[in-house]
């Protein structure tokens, strides 16, 4: 603290105008605490002093690199110099410590990927230059004199960091276009017993190469699932991934007590394309917990119900819809039943008159399911908890689709960023399929710390927008609009945002002419400004 204090005041009162130089264009570390250094300013290096506290010690360094690939070098003094001249050549970017014959090099690397050192032992002064050719990257460095001190910093992982997929085509008639994938990874032992919940195991989906997701405080734009488990669990299942489409699989191991993170390797998987369906496949039994009895709650046609899930995997609640016969004799129609998990995994098993027509993969979130020529009788929904938690449900079912409370939304419910400021975002969606919906957007500035809340946060599913996002403004699509371009995009500018910053973005739609009517969300995204005004990516 003193060589800090020491440092502080002598660039103050000698150097600043001595050599025309900003104050404080180094700073010193200190061992045993994380450090985020920002190199997104004009000059993309800083230069640091590393205060180490016995030099007869070994040394354990980490750097971690966000946004871009960083180059790191330790120099050590070789001449004596006065504290002045030391001073004045380490604050002069432009002055090469490397070429300097003042200064050694010790060691040196660059890469995308956290970066290890060690040493057995170190000169107590020490210089860290860390540097970048891009003009929005930032660093982390850890360095301490303990091994124990430094594994105890990042999440462990297992020897092998790879991760296993296996994608889980769902045939139910409305999602014929959609498939899930399950995820699945090893665990370290270090992380598996820990004291229940410091570790958290997240699992990030993307369209483009998350190269610095789970390890830095961003969430990269193109992300379409965040989804995390808690640490003894070592599998996952993502579902409404789109056929015939790339996406990117990054699992990383959140640190609650540290706020820190590790990642495992980066899986890339390819759906494939929608293929006939095959109609006697095998059914896979998921059998639930055995429970006592109880006469199936009967849904009224067209009502928007609620049901309680008890806390307990395997515990379910039996609905029963009745479908009556048409005057119009040996005529069919067709059912709908919407279930909305609210909070947490479910599976649905579906009986008609007795008879299993479906068992679907746990899900969470919205599902729609029809079944067809039905003469008469009863259909049964048996809906099963799949996780540990307590659950909340609404559902749905009736025999005219048009009465739904939800609004219909196209196949693609992604949202894309189309221009971009200091100050604003330009999105544009795919409208819904029904004539009269209201589209409102959400936004919410994240912190330097929001991956932290990301993954700790659970939002309510069925909630319009969330608790900690501000309302932006609704739109509503006007059904007299002619243009076909103008039917099938809609776009929309949020305006008053701050330069470099980091938002959250989610667009719900929520149908005019329905009695007790729903949103459904679009898929969330996230964009970060740019730095400097007048320009637009």
């Amino acid at each position: 603290m003193m060589l800090k204090l020491f440092l502080m005041f002598i660039c103050c009162t000698q150097l600043c105008k001595s050599f025309h130089i900003t104050p404080m264009s180094y700073s010193v570390l200190s061992e045993n605490t994380e450090s985020v250094l920002d190199l997104s300013g004009r000059v993309h290096e800083k230069r640091l002093y590393l205060h180490i506290s016995n030099d007869a010690s070994p040394f354990f360094m980490y750097v971690t690199p966000c946004g871009a690939a960083v180059h790191w070098q330790l120099f050590s003094v070789e001449k004596e110099m006065t504290l002045t001249e030391e001073l004045g050549i380490v604050s002069d970017i432009s002055n090469s410590l490397e070429q300097s014959e003042n200064f050694r090099l010790i060691a040196g690397e660059e890469d995308k990927k956290r970066m290890t050192f060690f040493a057995h032992r170190l000169p107590r002064k020490v210089i860290l230059t860390i540097r970048t050719s891009s003009s929005s990257a930032s660093a982390r460095v850890f360095f301490s004199p303990s091994l124990f001190r430094l594994e105890d910093q990042y999440p462990p992982l297992p020897h092998d960091t790879r991760l296993a997929t296996n994608i889980l085509n769902d045939n139910s008639y409305s999602r014929r276009d959609e498939v899930s994938t399950q995820i699945n990874w090893k665990i370290s032992p270090q992380v598996r017993n820990a004291e229940p919940g410091r570790y958290r195991i997240c699992t990030i989906v993307s369209r483009q190469d998350p190269e610095f997701a789970g390890m830095c405080d961003h969430v990269e734009e193109g992300v379409e699932t965040v989804k995390c488990v808690p640490q003894t669990n070592n599998s996952v299942v993502i579902g409404h991934l789109r056929r015939d489409r790339t996406y990117y699989v990054t699992v990383f191991v959140r640190d609650h007590k540290r706020g820190t993170s590790s990642a495992y390797e980066v899986q890339t998987i390819h759906t494939s394309p929608l293929t006939e369906i095959v109609s006697h496949r095998k059914v896979t039994r998921n059998v639930p917990r055995k429970q006592k009895k109880s006469a199936p709650r009967v849904l009224t046609d067209g009502q928007l119900e609620q049901v309680e899930l008890e806390p307990k995997k395997g515990t379910f609640v039996n609905l029963k819809f009745f479908v009556n016969t048409i005057p119009e004799g040996n005529a069919t129609q067709s059912a709908m039943l919407i279930v909305h998990a609210c909070d947490g995994l479910v599976r649905i098993n579906l009986f008609r008159n007795g008879k299993i027509l479906k068992r679907t993969d746990s899900f969470s979130g919205f599902r729609r399911f029809v079944v067809t020529n039905i003469r008469s009788g009863h259909l049964r929904f048996q809906i099963v908890n799949d996780d540990g938690s307590s659950k909340t449900i609404r559902v749905w079912a009736s025999t005219d689709f048009e009465t739904s409370p939800y609004p219909n939304l196209p196949d693609d419910t992604s949202v894309k960023i189309v221009d971009r400021s200091c100050s604003s975002a330009s999105i544009q969606w795919i409208r819904a399929h029904d004539n009269h919906v209201k589209y409102c957007v959400y936004k919410r500035k994240e912190n330097s710390n929001f991956l932290e809340q990301l993954v700790s946060l659970a939002d309510n599913l069925c909630e319009g927008g969330l608790s900690s996002s501000t309302l932006v403004g609704c739109y509503t699509h006007s059904p007299i609009i002619t243009h076909a371009d103008s039917q099938s995009l809609i776009e929309t500018t949020i305006e008053n945002l701050h330069p470099a910053s980091t938002y959250r973005l989610d667009l719900l739609a929520i149908p005019l002419d329905r009695p007790n009517a729903q949103a459904l969300p679009y898929r969330t995204i996230w964009v970060r400004t740019n730095r400097f005004c007048g320009i637009h990516e």
